[in-house]
């Protein structure tokens, strides 16, 4: 009998020497998830995958953890991220960036867009844009704000430091990012302001509000036509504009940029304003006739040769604009049940419309 106990002793006693040890054998992978890298905040239509894509979360006001591989959109929204190494990243509307780190080094990359950021002299973080890869020059905090158009155009402007930019293509080739601001692949032709911090803030007289197709307020169109991106510059509509007239907008989008995210905009009476892709502003005009591409299906044959550079307010950021030209057939209007709707007034009560769903 007493052997009996002093087995089952040892066995105690085993088992909890195991129990201790194994965290000590264990690699520290197995013992908890993924590694964090910082938190995720936003708001506004914002949302995160943490599984490359495969499902999207909303961003709120709760901190959601960045791992590798975390991807953002961030719609007419915003976001937040900050970084365990004392980064901070501001993406600001119509952006998608994503995050990865490789052996300590952290890697944000911005696919197009526009984000601010705040990064100490400890900072691991690189940015990388379609063109460049941005590095971080470490005497002292960096301070700046970078665009993206999704293919060649990018821009950097930095408030405070600097950052070394390496063109993709001449990866030897390195332009240091200062106070001057610097364009890939040049500066652009057209007139700036290209930056949020350098622009007036105050609204023009004659500013036109422009809307989402679920009816979100996004900001203002100047009396030049530059679009300005201003979330909640108005109310709210009441309602999402019509399924059939967002398909018909979403018809004439530029041609080479039909399979990405363009995002038709609308006026307030459901005219199409033109289509936003990342901080890239497609301007919609008329026909001649006065047919709204977006308002009747024979007049939707449209092109586009460029764009123009959205603004952010507080600062508008534009270029000027690039027409879509537009033909009219004169067919037979088979939308007549179903043209842009007045959803709401500027400033609106809250009340429900009639038309159609």
């Amino acid at each position: 009998m007493k052997n009996f106990g002093r087995f089952w002793q040892v066995i105690l006693v085993a088992f909890v020497t195991f129990a201790l040890l194994l965290p000590a054998i264990l690699p520290a992978s197995a013992q908890a998830g993924p590694a964090a890298f910082g938190t995720a905040q936003g708001g506004g239509g914002a949302k995160v995958s943490l599984d490359g894509g495969k499902t999207w979360l909303a961003l709120t006001g709760r901190s959601m953890p960045v791992l590798d591989g975390t991807e953002i959109r961030s719609a007419v929204g915003s976001a937040v991220l900050n970084l365990d190494d004392g980064s901070r990243v501001r993406i600001l509307p119509f952006s998608a960036v994503s995050f990865r780190d490789k052996a300590g080094a952290s890697e944000l990359s911005l696919a197009y867009g526009r984000l601010t950021f705040r990064m100490p002299r400890q900072t691991r973080l690189t940015v990388l844009t379609p063109s460049a890869r941005l590095e971080p020059v470490r005497r002292q905090t960096m301070v700046g704000e970078i665009f993206a158009s999704g293919t060649e155009l990018m821009g950097i402007k930095m408030a405070q430091g600097a950052l070394l930019t390496r063109p993709l293509p001449e990866p030897d080739r390195v332009i240091v990012a200062s106070l001057e601001p610097v364009f890939l692949p040049k500066r652009p032709s057209a007139p700036g302001p290209f930056f949020a911090s350098d622009a007036p803030s105050a609204v023009p007289p004659g500013a036109k509000a422009v809307f989402t197709p679920s009816g979100e307020s996004i900001g203002y169109l100047r009396p030049d036509g530059r679009l300005v991106i201003s979330p909640g510059y108005t109310e709210d509509l009441t309602r999402p504009f019509s399924p059939k007239l967002v398909r018909m907008a979403e018809g004439v989008a530029p041609e080479q940029h039909k399979s990405d995210d363009a995002v038709p905009l609308f006026d307030v009476n459901g005219g199409l304003v033109g289509h936003l892709v990342g901080p890239i502003f497609y301007g919609h005009v008329p026909a001649a006739n006065g047919t709204a591409g977006g308002g009747r299906r024979s007049g939707i044959a449209a092109t586009a040769a460029a764009g123009a550079m959205a603004g952010i307010a507080g600062g508008g950021v534009t270029l000027g604009t690039v027409a879509l030209n537009n033909g009219n057939k004169n067919g037979d209007d088979d939308d007549e049940d179903c043209k842009p709707q007045k959803a709401t007034k500027m400033k609106p009560k809250k009340k429900h419309h009639k038309g159609c769903p």
